[in-house]
């Protein structure tokens, strides 16, 4: 057994000691399976069976299911791979396939034994608690800790949530008063970037009684997360400091740290100034009485820039991992690899064994050494860490079919038998926002239970079948399309193809986010092609909640491939002035615009009600959900208070949001082009005037879904379909 293994059992029984009880895990397993398949939760059996790597194990055991495994999260690793592979059954995100699994549960014939090839499965991002999870509650969360489970995740990162009393607590005890710490705190809808030292105070204040429900509530999910087997990942003290504690302590070496974006950074205090060990003391005393303890801690310094200048960097190092491991000999620092992130000298300053490096987007991106032509190549790699392959397969949390299907299958089997992967350690993923493309994640986390890469083409009948219930060829046909097309991006910028409508206005179009690209790599044809695959079985399908989703989701990307040609053929004309050309083109793309959000108002997970009533209903004051909502509905448009290349990173093809936001900024567009067509004088419209608007308002959205999704795609096709066929045909 692997070093990585025996570590990771001796800080889970760390983690667990520090719940002050022995965990029961086949208990833990067991509610589990009851909250999953409440009707068939006597019809399982968890045997807990001590072992130095992670298994499962399905056995018949009279007409019980017996599922063995060395802990909870192996255990629901093997409650999900036989809901998968013998009842074709799966929970995800984008709807659960439940529904179909029988009265008597199918038997298991032979035994079937299955060991990780990996010894941490890592999951989340610090953008995905903003982007995603920033007003969850506890229903939300015990619904994605339960995902995490299945999917045999035991690293997870909760740095984000709830660190606000962690920072209250700590700077009370460093002489601040209430108003000062609270202009160090975030709104909601920012604490992701407040702590990877990129912001601060921004979107805030939050109240006393929000930061108390937090709290309570990740109490609440780390209670259950350890029970399962799982070790968090807490945000450790790497130095970032409000820029007001230089008024403070005016003697310590606090160093500016210039501008993100538009925002000023947190300040950042030398880990070589003894102020930093007196800090670090009081912040991680204050962490563990609320929280427990902790092995694995997060935190980057100089993340997406900062200033080093000055800075033993070597030596800060050293001291950031010393004041963890006052608390914790055994700590762990996670540190992300990402752009110039870590820098060598960082990496230098540590000694093999105490940090692991999360290669976040080794899908497309790698740092770990081995494929040159990699945007982040780094020819040390990771050096002599341990490193994680983490596929990051979203940004801003987009709508958009996306993903790279050949390197999930096969990208850590490569790596782990290269020169410059001996230390690889885990797989994991890091999408800066969830509730999408659910095929990715089960892909990456099946590759970590397998010693051998995937046959693409086996793996996606098999995700169809227990997807959507049952075998059908029109399902695979479409799925295989999607595989070696859009779910095969041929770019490293990464993340969804970003729709036109989504985007700004303008006569070219590069992108809708400054960092994105709105670029076809694929054919849209072969799109409408899996589309048809897909609409021939809607009726065989027409109840199954996974299928709805998957088939509005298609639906979706195909009009919004569609707006690209309609949107071009608008801009020729005017360019020939030709009025009536322009007019035929434009009408037609404001026309899909408004068809697309009625089909996405069919599922609650593309209605913008759902976002923005979370955070409505995760404030703790009248005030409070005025800033919760500003936040909600800035995040997902300008992002901040002011035009900034900032606006559309959080872009979302959402019900309400098509109709109410971007629809208006087409509409003043086609409106300026026309008035120039016909020899008027026009200004061209303030965009990010219509967006505040938008912010602004006092517009309620529902959250629930309207419509049957079903009817609404047969519209769609009968109307646009033969049309696709056509268009795509001549071009």
């Amino acid at each position: 057994m692997s070093r990585h293994c025996f570590l990771f059992i001796g800080l889970i029984a760390l983690c667990i000691t520090s719940c002050s009880r022995t965990p029961e895990y086949t208990d833990s397993a067991a509610r589990l399976a009851g909250r999953i398949v409440p009707s068939h939760s006597d019809d399982f059996i968890f045997t807990l069976v001590p072992a130095e790597k992670d298994f499962f194990e399905l056995r018949q055991n009279g007409d019980k299911i017996e599922i063995q495994g060395n802990n909870g999260i192996s255990m629901a690793r093997g409650l999900n791979h036989y809901l998968r592979h013998y009842c074709h059954a799966s929970v995800s995100w984008c709807g659960d396939n439940l529904a179909s699994i029988p009265d008597t549960l199918p038997a298991v014939g032979e035994p079937v034994h299955i060991e990780a090839s990996q010894p941490l499965r890592y999951y989340l991002n610090y953008c995905t608690y903003s982007y995603s999870m920033a007003f969850w509650g506890w229903e939300e969360w015990e619904k994605e800790i339960d995902r995490m489970a299945l999917q045999g995740v035991n690293l997870p990162l909760m740095a984000v949530n709830s660190q606000y009393a962690v920072w209250q607590n700590t700077l009370k005890r460093l002489g601040y008063n209430e108003k000062e710490i609270s202009e160090f705190l975030p709104g909601a809808g920012y604490e992701a970037w407040w702590l990877m030292g990129n912001l601060e105070g921004f979107g805030g204040p939050v109240s006393q009684k929000f930061i108390d429900r937090q709290t309570d509530l990740q109490q609440k999910m780390l209670r259950r997360m350890r029970e399962l087997g799982m070790a968090p990942v807490f945000q450790g003290f790497y130095g970032m400091v409000p820029n007001s504690l230089k008024e403070k302590f005016p003697e310590a070496n606090i160093k500016e740290q210039g501008e993100w974006q538009t925002y000023q950074r947190p300040a950042f205090l030398d880990p070589n100034d003894p102020l930093f060990d007196k800090i670090a003391d009081i912040y991680y005393d204050e962490q563990e009485k609320l929280f427990g303890k902790a092995v694995y801690f997060a935190g980057d310094p100089f993340h997406e820039g900062g200033q080093s200048e000055g800075i033993d960097v070597k030596a800060a190092a050293k001291k950031i991992l010393q004041a963890m491991r006052r608390k914790t000999p055994e700590a762990v620092w996670i540190i992300q690899g990402w752009q110039s992130n870590p820098m060598r000298d960082l990496l230098e300053g540590l000694e093999h064994g105490e940090a692991i490096i999360l290669d976040l987007m080794a899908c497309e991106r790698p740092q770990w050494g081995g494929i040159k032509n990699s945007l982040f190549y780094k020819a040390e790699g990771h050096m002599h860490h341990d490193w994680i392959w983490c596929a990051l397969p979203n940004f801003g949390g987009k709508t958009g079919l996306h993903g790279k299907m050949s390197s999930y299958a096969s990208g850590v089997v490569f790596a782990k038998n290269h020169p410059l992967g001996k230390n690889l350690c885990g797989i994991g993923t890091a999408p800066e926002g969830i509730g999408t493309i659910p095929v990715v994640y089960d892909m990456v986390y099946d590759i970590a239970w397998r010693e051998d890469s995937i046959d693409i083409k086996d793996w996606v009948n098999q995700y169809t079948q227990y997807r959507y219930g049952k075998a059908d060829p029109n399902c695979n046909r479409a799925w295989e399309i999607l595989s070696k097309t859009i779910y095969e991006c041929h770019n490293e910028i990464g993340g969804p193809v970003e729709s036109y409508i989504c985007a700004r206005p303008s006569d070219t179009i590069k992108h809708a986010s400054s960092w994105g690209t709105a670029e076809i790599f694929y054919d849209p044809a072969e799109i409408v092609t899996a589309w048809e695959c897909m609409y021939n079985v809607r009726h065989e399908f027409a109840q199954s909640e996974t299928y709805q989703y998957d088939l509005v989701d298609l639906t979706r990307q195909v009009l919004g491939d569609y707006a690209k040609y309609l949107h071009k053929q608008a801009v020729n004309a005017f360019y020939r002035n030709d009025l009536k050309g322009f007019q035929t083109y434009s009408s037609k793309f404001l026309a899909l615009i408004r068809d697309e959000d009625k089909l996405l108002s069919t599922r609650k997970e593309f209605n913008v009600g759902t976002w923005i009533n979370q955070a409505r209903n995760a404030a703790c004051t009248p005030q409070e959900q005025e800033r919760f909502v500003a936040n909600a509905k800035r995040q997902i448009t300008t992002w901040t208070n002011h035009d900034s290349k900032l606006h559309d990173y959080a872009l979302k093809e959402w019900s309400g949001l098509m109709r109410d936001m971007y629809l208006p900024r087409w509409e003043a567009w086609v409106d300026y082009k026309l008035a120039l067509l016909r020899g008027e004088t026009a200004q061209e419209p303030d965009y990010f005037q219509i967006e505040k608007n938008w912010v602004d308002s006092d517009t309620r959205y529902d959250s629930t879904s309207t419509g049957n999704a079903i009817s609404a795609v047969e519209e769609i096709y009968k109307k646009y379909f033969i049309e696709l066929q056509q268009t795509y045909k001549n071009i």
